[in-house]
């Protein structure tokens, strides 16, 4: 009931919200019309505003004067999207409740894709790349199982870079803030010949740690990241256009600063929480942002093992468009992506030794190291009818091939000052996996009258997915036990150090996924909108299995029907805008990925079934030609149905995980002249806030309720073109958690970032 009463309360204060992101904010805020962004999403150029999905569209101004660098920035000011983070190769995204939750083996499928100009990025572990030279980013909310790319289940995230323009300009911004944070961007574009125009983009970004390794003496969470794009665009004529994108990025950091809370609802203090209290007696206290991570030698290596977090990427795009007929476009999209990364983190934060001269029980020492490899082609071609904007007719007809080969793996090492077997020793998992996966796809509309139209499609998706894993126990004990004969859980407790297995694995599955949207629009600024959508996510096989039974073991597909009604209404002459959409979705076979403590293990399981109901509501008004005031708001109820885990453990009627209930976002900006300069003064003020939600599915951990402020000023030097801005993110420093592993009454933590701030100078020429 008291879901149901904020649900129906969002809907009441609706009006006086503002999507920060569709109301498509390119004009700037002297526009005394609520702007629309031209998006993609239905494969269409069309208005945000015209089109009947659930979607977010946040224009590059937006971006910029926001403050937004990432996807874990964007996820406060979009309903129903959340974001945490488990590592740089294990970002887990999460719309509606439906998560990328550790998506660690290579076959593992995203439940929601992001694609990076119309490309769909295969790996999580490549995705969160900075923005930067952005025309819109379109967050499409639901399942969509026939136009885009790969089948997904729980939504999209679509990036499309500024593309190249003939008309000359260029852009170079410098900005330093706390943590000796340092930032350097800009962009060349212009015309090379009278077909051929071109665009470079960069950005360098370089900080310190926010947090701390007191036992080592390192930063943790600092970052240098270079990333570069180039692009080609030629125009043949009213006949043809090509445009070629190549983007390239290189991440380097101490990794992650990860710390031991113990969990108030547990009796007892967990081991790490009180190997920090331990320690903090020995210095004379230990912050929260202090961590103590022992560095353990692997073998083989000259030195200890230092937590570290290497990345690199490389992409391209070819995007095609033939007008074949005056009534006919063809549109080819091409991809290639490739990449490697590497992660050294230390799983608990804190081990056996980390208190000098004090031995904490089941204080165990486990540091991974996870080694990645990808590269994924894929090949997308779409016949798209042109009948004009009179036409009741409309088609899509297309087909889609994917494939990706990756090859990671997992070394493991583990010691413990206490004599458990199955928490000491070194192993590793050596994974070689791939995906191949096609489509076709076909989507008709037909318009009866000038007010209502039905559109229909379908998609048939076939995946296969295959490969081999090696797992080998180097050995079982450590310098506490060098005689151990067990390895580390899960690997079975029957192999020997020098043992193993190899095992081949494979399987295939099909889908069709059918879609249906009536649309009705009373009026130009109205349009109202009914949905029934199916999406499907492929099964998968596990990351670290403890035997070749294990590794041969498939997971099912999920799917997931969507049903949906939604409006989206501009009102006081297009100066107010009020969306709302009202869902309800069943899962079958939802894929959970959980950890399990009995076995120091994730495992994947089936929920046999999963319900997700809620509203969305985003909102804008401008009540002057100087001030915008804007809000959006996402209220969620979640049920796991009769889900049973591999253990036995039941979950049914249970919340999912890492799903707040509600989250909302209000906001205010405003620009003002200064003497003769007009819009000279800009300012910018948001506020997020999301309510507290669970971690796991055994709700034995939960993130309480947090907001955070975030803003920007802005003046306009009288030298021309220039501009300086003072902005800050998190003003108020609210501790905060991107994830949480809950294990023997500890939640080993990673926490968000601190407050920050800095200065900037942009100059355009």
């Amino acid at each position: 009931m008291r879901k149901a009463v904020t649900m129906a309360g969002v809907s009441a204060l609706a009006i006086l919200m503002l999507p920060n992101l569709a109301s498509a904010q390119t004009a700037g805020a002297q526009s005394t019309a609520v702007d629309d962004i031209i998006v993609t999403a239905q494969r269409r150029e069309v208005a945000a505003q015209d089109t009947a999905v659930s979607l977010s569209a946040v224009s590059g101004d937006t971006l910029e004067r926001a403050g937004i660098l990432n996807f874990q920035a964007l996820s406060g000011s979009v309903p129903s999207f959340s974001l945490t983070n488990q590592g740089v190769l294990d970002q887990e995204l999460n719309i509606r409740g439906v998560s990328n939750t550790r998506l660690d083996a290579p076959t593992s499928d995203q439940s929601i894709g992001v694609f990076l100009d119309d490309v769909f990025v295969g790996r999580s572990g490549l995705i969160n790349t900075d923005f930067f030279d952005i025309g819109r980013i379109e967050v499409i909310r639901g399942p969509q199982g026939v136009l885009l790319g790969r089948n997904v289940v729980g939504g999209a995230l679509s990036v499309y870079p500024n593309e190249p323009t003939w008309s000359p300009d260029a852009m170079i911004k410098a900005g330093y803030g706390n943590y000796d944070s340092v930032l350097l961007a800009g962009h060349v574009n212009g015309a090379l010949s009278e077909r051929l125009a071109g665009r470079i983009a960069f950005q360098y970004r370089d900080h310190s740690g926010y947090n701390r390794d007191v036992l080592n003496n390192r930063d943790l969470d600092d970052l240098t990241s270079t990333q570069v794009r180039a692009q080609l665009k030629y125009d043949g004529g009213e006949r043809f256009t090509a445009r070629l994108a190549l983007d390239y990025t290189d991440d380097r950091s101490n990794g992650q600063h990860r710390v031991a809370i113990d969990e108030p609802t547990v009796a007892g203090t967990g081991p790490w929480s009180a190997t920090r209290a331990a320690f903090a007696a020995f210095r004379g206290g230990l912050d929260v942002r202090e961590g103590i991570p022992e560095h353990l030698t692997f073998l083989g290596a000259s030195r200890p093992n230092e937590q570290r977090v290497l990345r690199e990427a490389f992409g391209a795009a070819l995007k095609l468009d033939f007008q074949i007929t005056d009534t006919l476009q063809l549109v080819s999209v091409t991809g290639y992506r490739a990449g490697e990364g590497e992660q050294v983190y230390h799983q608990s934060g804190a081990g056996p030794n980390s208190p000098v001269g004090v031995v904490v029980p089941l204080a165990f020492s486990f540091p991974i190291q996870e080694n990645e490899d990808l590269k994924q082609v894929s090949q997308e071609l779409r016949l798209v009818s042109d009948y004009g904007p009179d036409s009741r007719l409309d088609w899509i007809l297309g087909g889609y091939f994917y494939r990706d080969d990756v090859w990671k793996l997992d070394h493991w090492q583990s010691e413990t000052a206490q004599a458990l077997p199955t928490l000491s020793g070194e192993q590793t998992f050596d994974n070689d996996g791939y995906t191949q996966s096609y489509a076709v796809f076909g989507q008709v509309g037909y318009r009866f009258t000038d007010h209502l139209k039905l559109t229909a499609g379908v998609r048939y998706s076939h995946d296969e997915k295959g490969g081999v894993i090696t797992a080998f126990l180097i050995n079982g004990g450590d310098r506490f036990r060098p005689n151990d004969l067990v390895g580390i859980s899960p690997l079975d407790s029957s192999i020997r150090p020098g043992g193993g297995y190899t095992a081949d694995y494979g399987a295939s599955w099909s889908e069709v996924t059918p879609q249906a949207t009536l649309e009705y629009t009373p009026s130009d600024d109205i349009l109202i909108y009914a949905t029934i959508a199916k999406g499907y996510k492929g099964g998968g096989f596990e990351d670290t299995p403890a035997n070749p039974a294990g590794a041969r073991f498939a997971y099912d597909p999920e799917t997931v029907v969507n049903y949906e009604v939604g409006a989206k209404i501009d009102f006081l002459d297009r100066r107010a805008r009020f969306n709302a959409a009202l869902f309800y979705m069943d899962y079958k076979n939802l894929q959970v990925a959980q950890q399990i403590a009995a076995c120091l293990c994730n495992v994947t399981d089936n929920a046999s079934d999963a319900t997700i109901k809620g509203i969305e509501v985003e909102a804008l008004y401008l009540p002057t030609d100087w001030l915008r005031l804007w809000a959006n708001g996402s209220v969620l109820e979640t049920e796991y149905v009769d889900f049973i885990d591999s253990t036995g453990v039941n979950y049914s009627g249970r919340e999912l995980q890492r799903t707040p209930h509600e989250k909302f976002s209000v906001g205010a900006e405003g620009t003002w002249d200064l003497g003769s300069q007009s819009d000279a003064l800009s300012a910018r003020i948001e506020y997020t806030w999301q309510s507290d939600m669970s971690w796991q599915p055994a709700s034995t951990s939960r993130e309480d309720s947090y907001g955070l402020l975030n803003g920007r000023v802005s003046y306009d030097l009288p030298m021309g073109d220039a501009t300086v801005s003072v902005w800050g993110r998190n003003l108020t420093d609210e501790l905060y958690r991107v994830n949480a592993t809950y294990y023997f009454g500890d939640n080993v933590s990673i926490l968000g970032e601190p407050r920050t701030w800095g200065v900037e100078l942009t100059k355009r020429f």
